[in-house]
């Protein structure tokens, strides 16, 4: 949880300083596009503050009257952020039509340069260490980075352009503003279905159920479910018990299997056992 959040409070700083240089950028050399892009930055920033919130919550033991933890807060922070980020992509695009236009500073690319070597930097180290650690809000955060600083990079075009045509700068920050509202679908749609239950399959993982499983030699699996909940798995084991069998033993059994399942570092927290 430690690298999680310092993940994030570099982006966040990160954040600051690009959004910094890309809204004093915009004014001073009269770029809207840019304007638009540290407001985008700016969203990126309220999602890294909010994601540090998530992770304190989500990491949160299980109760009595949550059972299975808090994992799912994490899909719930992220369809939220998906909303935020629709939102500003609708305002910039209304708002997009009630400015007048001016020709662009072309020394403002160098900004602009500084800018996507800043956030590409950060999106490298919120990836790696979302993989790392399998937190989704770390990789969400680490690829929103990332097309931010690549969007930034089409902004070049549209400074270069608009020294012949000025409103192509409008263009420019209607385009970056269906990019975040593109974006905030994607986050929204996939962290609906996660909340529904979308369970998770991997033949690795499932190989590593087996061997543990068969290494007791007292039980068959019938089926393997799981379910992904936040950075961490439920899974169920159905399964079938020899005749011979007793309830002591059986109990004794599945709490081997627990601790070793959870000592694979897979990511499993919660395991219920059925027997058929």
């Amino acid at each position: 949880m430690k690298d999680e959040k310092k993940a994030l409070r570099i982006s966040i700083l990160i954040n600051i300083i690009v959004a910094m240089i890309k809204l004093v950028g915009g004014v001073i050399w009269n770029t809207f596009a840019l304007t638009i892009d540290g407001i985008y930055t700016l969203s990126d920033l309220v999602t890294d503050v909010i994601a540090i919130l998530g992770i304190k919550v989500g990491r949160k033991r299980a109760n009595k009257n949550h059972p299975y933890g808090y994992g799912r807060v994490f899909y719930v922070i992220e369809l939220f952020m998906g909303l935020i980020a629709f939102f500003i992509g609708v305002f910039v695009i209304i708002l997009s039509f009630s400015i007048s236009y001016k020709r662009p500073s072309i020394y403002v690319v160098f900004f602009i340069l500084i800018a996507v070597f800043l956030k590409l930097g950060s999106a490298s180290h919120l990836l790696k260490t979302g993989k790392k650690k399998s937190s989704d809000l770390l990789i969400a955060s680490g690829y929103e980075s990332k097309l931010e600083a690549y969007s930034s990079l089409g902004l070049i075009i549209i400074i270069i352009l608009s020294q012949f045509i000025p409103k192509i700068d409008m263009i420019g920050g209607i385009l970056i503003a269906l990019l975040l509202i593109f974006q905030s679908f994607r986050t929204i749609r996939h962290n609906i279905l996660l909340l529904i239950g979308v369970t998770y399959d991997d033949l690795k993982v499932r190989d590593k159920i087996k061997k543990v499983v068969d290494k007791y030699r007292v039980i068959d699996i019938v089926d393997v479910s799981i379910i992904k909940d936040g950075p961490y798995y439920q899974l169920t084991l159905t399964f079938k018990a020899k005749r011979d069998l007793k309830v002591k033993s059986l109990l004794r059994v599945q709490n081997k299997i627990k601790k070793e399942l959870k000592a694979k570092n897979v990511g499993f927290k919660f395991i219920e056992f059925h027997l058929t």
